[in-house]
């Protein structure tokens, strides 16, 4: 039973109220040099681009040259992952890409055909489904392909203009092609510089606990990047395989997209599906579509329940409301780019808000 004259704040002590003024005091400040360094990133954005190229690279490859690292100097143990990774891009490419481009190419000139299909289906009274639809359903529904070509035929062929402009760009070929390696590679051969360097800046009696928190930041943005990455190619696979088995036409092109999308977190599975379930219905009829869907759903609990916690880990410990709002913020700051960068950091500031609550109890 509670005393009566017991104090519910008795737990607010001046140095506690203290302590929290003062981190109140540096988020405000933070967000204030926030938008000044975001103004400052903006106007270097393309140095942006390849500084967080190289760091994405570097968090790739680093696990494999730590272990060749035992073997051989480190320089060497460099050379032969970019040979190896410049080996597998190259035999991935030779006997996937085609594939890739035949079912692109197919899916252009099939497309006329693929919605005069959808509006028979829709004016079907015998079809089961949408001869139950209401009238203003079956219309929007029948506008979507007119729609949709529309849309590409004027954004989307424009934006992929600009990108093949861009990609074919000198500068972009070189930036990715050898800017981001190179960078890469020094960046890696100056770890134990850079570790000398944060040493001489840190107090010795703050040098065990700084290891603690960049070791766990490095684990948060580690486990993300190259977890995330091997996620994409096993659901992309995956996704092709059952595509095929079911003969849904373009399986190759489906699985890329799914593989493209499952980059960001949620983005993958709408982004496959919806083209997948369509051109099943379309071509092989509701009972192929309904396997399809069960096939997708299949998957993508096998990816959220098994693939992602045994190949991410459980080290960015986001919650799925924080992960789309992260996702949300990242598209809004920084488009496309925020959104693939939007996990880690979060995943970061959970990293930083933990130390800092747990140096406010300590208080």
């Amino acid at each position: 039973m509670r005393e009566p004259h017991s104090n519910p704040w008795r737990w607010m002590t001046d140095a506690r109220l203290t302590y929290a003024l003062k981190v109140l005091m540096v988020i405000v400040l933070a967000l204030y040099a926030g938008q000044f360094i975001l103004a400052i990133l903006g106007s270097i954005h393309t140095v942006v681009f390849i500084l967080i190229g190289s760091v994405f690279l570097a968090y790739l490859i680093y696990p494999a040259v730590h272990r060749l690292q035992r073997r051989m100097p480190l320089v060497a143990a460099i050379v032969v992952v970019y040979a190896a990774t410049l080996g597998a891009l190259a035999l991935v490419g030779f006997f996937i890409v085609p594939r890739i481009s035949d079912d692109a190419s197919a899916l252009v000139s099939h497309y006329p055909s693929l919605a005069d299909r959808l509006h028979s289906i829709l004016y079907d009274p015998r079809d089961p489904l949408t001869s139950r639809m209401p009238a203003f359903v079956r219309v929007e529904l029948a506008k979507m392909p007119q729609q949709f070509g529309a849309w590409v035929a004027t954004r989307g062929l424009q934006s992929f203009g600009h990108l093949i402009v861009v990609l074919a760009g000198t500068f972009a070929v070189i930036a990715v092609f050898i800017i981001v390696p190179i960078l890469t590679a020094y960046l890696l051969l100056d770890l134990d510089n850079l570790k000398t360097s944060l040493a001489a800046i840190v107090p010795e009696r703050r040098w065990r606990a700084t290891l603690v928190f960049l070791n766990d930041i490095d684990d948060v943005i580690g486990s993300f990047i190259r977890g995330q990455l091997i996620v994409a190619i096993s659901v992309g696979v995956l996704i092709t395989v059952v595509l095929l088995f079911l003969r849904v036409p373009y399986p190759y092109l489906f699985g890329l997209l799914a593989a493209l999308g499952d980059l960001i977190p949620y983005v993958g599975a709408v982004l496959a599906f919806i083209p997948a379930f369509a051109s099943s219905l379309l071509t092989n009829g509701w009972f192929n579509a309904l396997f399809v869907t069960v096939a997708f759903v299949a998957i993508y609990e096998i990816e959220g329940h098994l693939i992602a916690p045994n190949i991410v880990g459980r080290q960015v410990k986001l919650s799925a409301f924080i992960v789309l709002l992260s996702l949300l913020i990242g598209a809004e700051l920084a488009g496309l780019l925020g959104m693939l960068v939007a996990v880690p950091v979060a995943g970061v500031l959970r990293v930083i808000a933990l130390r800092v609550v747990r140096a406010g109890n300590t208080k």
